[in-house]
């Protein structure tokens, strides 16, 4: 009885495995004859999808459709190269001045005590006690009288008289008074013991630099001022583009103090001197500020417009940068992409200009540019070593034989055979 299971046992196992081998021979069949198309150590073309000759690569429909290769004509039109930087407001250093006195003497009072205050040309901005001041008015009166006394006397007398007035009055006027306290003194005829001191410019009060009852000599600084009525920004430019950058040239300026409002400026100078740190040349721009809304030492934000004229373009997705060279892959049919140099330009609004290398309606690929260029760098084998034929050749029933190096495909393995009978000597000799 246990013989007859053990029996059965090895019957069925040995059913099961016939029916492994027939089954996995077959996929192994099925699996070779259904590989696609290469191209053989011959050089014979076998249907590849990507076949590359040099600088020339070929891409069938499904190939450029997984590569999302997508082309774009060279178009000659108008280019505007926009340039995007920052900037900080300085105050307009030709607009900056100094009061200073005249005369020496003791600042009794000050009539504009804060910084940051404005002064009109010829406002009073303080008085002094100058004993110069009151000397300079008695010799004046003094010429009005001896004038006045000797206005008979010779004719030669009464002109050097004169010369003495005009001298003494001119006296008084280089001490910066004015021609209306020189007009109330001679009919008055009374001395002022303090002298009030104008300002010759106007402008913002950027530091008070006296104090009430400080000794002052002849130009000595009283207030240091600023026109902020204009006012200058500083704006970096980095290197590569400053050769568009030109004097006169418009900048539109807008502040986050400001959201919506914009500023104009037109560029006066241009560092002669690169940051060697930043990489950058300083560009001044000069701006009219009339409503003082732009604050020295403000950080904004500037645009400047370069027109390029009429170019040449094609996208910039097109260029392949190797570092020295410029590539881009013009589409000679619809499936033919051959490799070429060219020079550029400026870059702009996503374009860039050809400068040589493109005639404008050819056609250069927009995208897949850097797959295909891989392409070229593979060569032959890299064109078919992707899609799992590299190096096999087809099957003998296509081929009707083995081409030389080909490898031979894999035989299927066959069923296991009964063991030889006993004393059967010659039935295991029969497979040879």
């Amino acid at each position: 009885m246990i013989e007859k299971l053990q029996a059965k046992k090895k019957l069925i196992i040995g059913v099961t495995a016939g029916v492994l081998v027939i089954g996995g021979a077959g996929y192994y069949y099925t699996a070779q004859h259904n590989k696609p198309a290469t191209v053989d150590h011959t050089g014979h073309q076998t249907n590849a999808p990507v076949m590359a000759m040099g600088d020339t690569v070929t891409l069938d429909a499904k190939a450029r459709q997984l590569a999302g290769v997508q082309t774009a004509q060279a178009i000659v039109k108008p280019l505007a190269k926009e340039i995007k930087t920052t900037g900080k407001i300085a105050m307009n250093e030709s607009g900056r001045t100094y009061i200073t006195s005249r005369v020496e003497g003791r600042v009794d009072e000050l009539y504009v005590t804060a910084d940051g205050e404005t002064i009109a040309p010829g406002q009073a901005i303080a008085a002094v006690y100058s004993p110069t001041y009151i000397a300079a008015q008695e010799e004046y009166l003094l010429t009005l009288e001896n004038v006045q006394k000797l206005k008979n006397a010779g004719k030669d007398i009464v002109q050097i008289n004169k010369s003495l007035v005009g001298a003494s009055r001119r006296k008084l006027q280089l001490l910066n008074v004015p021609d209306s306290d020189i007009t109330h003194l001679e009919h008055t005829r009374q001395i002022n013991d303090h002298m009030t001191i104008y300002a010759q410019f106007g402008g913002t009060v950027l530091e008070k630099q006296v104090l009430p009852g400080a000794f002052i000599m002849p130009g000595d600084k009283l207030y240091s001022l600023s026109d902020l009525s204009t006012v200058w920004l500083y704006a970096d430019i980095y290197e590569k583009d400053i050769a568009g950058i030109k004097p006169g040239q418009p900048v539109m300026v807008n502040s986050g103090a400001y959201p919506g409002e914009t500023f104009t400026g037109q560029v006066t100078f241009i560092n002669p001197v690169l940051d060697d740190a930043t990489r950058t040349v300083k560009v001044r721009v000069e701006m009219a500020n009339p409503s003082g809304k732009l604050k020295p030492n403000m950080f904004v934000n500037a645009n400047v417009q370069i027109p390029l004229g009429d170019s040449l373009v094609i996208p910039e997705s097109s260029i392949l940068d190797t570092g020295s060279r410029k590539i881009v892959f013009v589409a000679q049919s619809e499936d033919t992409f051959v490799k070429r140099e060219v020079v550029t330009g400026q870059y702009a609004d996503g374009y860039v200009q050809i400068l040589s290398g493109l005639q404008p309606g050819e056609t250069v690929v927009t995208a897949a540019t850097f797959l295909i260029d891989s392409q070229t760098k593979l060569g032959g084998f890299g064109s078919h070593a992707g899609h799992g034929g590299g190096g096999a050749a087809s099957t003998p029933a296509a081929t009707g034989a083995q081409t030389s190096g080909a490898v031979a495909p894999a035989q299927a393995p066959t069923a296991p055979t009964a063991p030889p009978a006993a004393g059967d000597e010659h039935s295991g000799h029969s497979g040879h």
